[in-house]
């Protein structure tokens, strides 16, 4: 895979387009090479925009999944013993470690009946609701059957079993890929392995639209030229603010330091998702490494409260 830019930096103008009207332009540019790389790669984009007629029409549904690569720290880079880089550790916007690789196929299917809102709206008592002002503290207050990845009778119960139908039905048209199955707070994660599949590629797009990928994550996939798991707590889930609320985000500042020390911290006691079952062929070594990093990592077999 390529490196993920260790360096960014910005370009800002403000531009008159002719029948447009004024526009104040900033653009990001980024470079494993150097900060100044960086700030050329910035200037030479906010060149093009211009020269190309300015900004065109907002897409509002792009918000969280950018058609462009957003800066995020580089945590670490993982290399396979002959010394290849096969997957890189990103901080995210809000704070949790992130999976970029592109060794393993990942693929991300959302529960769609009851989003994490309307169960905080259906007044169960587990620590999310009290926070949320949904439930009563005290004795008798009902855990929420997400946080342990379990499903709920009716709706959301049969749309959990469709899903893993759908998972089960991909395996049978696909007897070459490998698949492991894990389950998430609010849905389900797929690690395939043999499809040799570049993220941003047509067969990438088949195979998760198979699966019932969210078509964002897809393009998020393509943006970032590599597939990406979070591996850490959403912050809210754990009762730590988001990373966005700091003053600061460099890893040199103290209260961004201090705001690590609390989430990790506080994470320890959480998981990302549960490994369900595994089907197909074995994965190479490469992908085992993956595999066996993102496992480590989300605490695939320790029965955690899922967040």
């Amino acid at each position: 895979m390529q490196p993920i830019p260790r360096y960014w930096a910005t370009a800002d103008e403000v531009v008159t387009f002719p029948g447009r009207g004024e526009f104040a332009l900033t653009i990001r540019g980024s470079s494993d090479l150097s900060q100044e790389d960086a700030q050329r790669d910035a200037r030479a984009r906010l060149q093009r925009l211009v020269a190309a007629g300015g900004p065109g029409a907002l897409r509002g549904d792009l918000e969280y999944y950018p058609d462009r690569r957003l800066p995020e720290e580089l945590l670490e880079e993982v290399r396979s013993p002959d010394g290849e880089l096969i997957a890189a550790i990103t901080r995210n916007r809000y704070g949790a470690a992130v999976l970029n690789t592109d060794a393993v196929l990942i693929s991300d299917v959302d529960l769609t009946t009851g989003s994490e809102m309307s169960s905080r709206r259906r007044g169960r008592g587990g620590l999310l609701s009290r926070l949320f002002g949904g439930g009563r503290d005290g004795a008798g207050a009902e855990e929420d059957p997400d946080a342990y990845g379990l499903p709920d009778p009716g709706a959301r119960g049969e749309e959990h079993a469709r899903i893993l139908q759908v998972i089960a039905d991909f395996s049978v048209r696909h007897p070459e890929l490998g698949m492991r199955t894990y389950r998430t707070r609010n849905g389900f994660r797929l690690l395939v392995t043999g499809s040799g599949a570049e993220p941003g590629s047509e067969r990438a797009r088949q195979l998760m639209s198979e699966l019932g990928s969210d078509r964002l994550y897809v393009l998020l996939c393509r943006v970032h030229d590599s597939y990406r798991a979070r591996l850490t707590p959403k912050p809210w889930r754990i009762t730590v603010d988001r990373l966005e609320s700091l003053s600061a985000r460099s890893p040199r500042d103290q209260e961004y330091r201090r705001w690590v020390e609390r989430y990790d911290a506080a994470s320890r006691d959480s998981a990302v998702c549960r490994l369900l079952e595994t089907a197909g062929p074995a994965p190479t070594a490469r992908e085992q490494q993956v595999i066996e990093l993102h496992d480590r990592a989300v605490g695939a077999s320790y029965g955690l409260r899922l967040a």
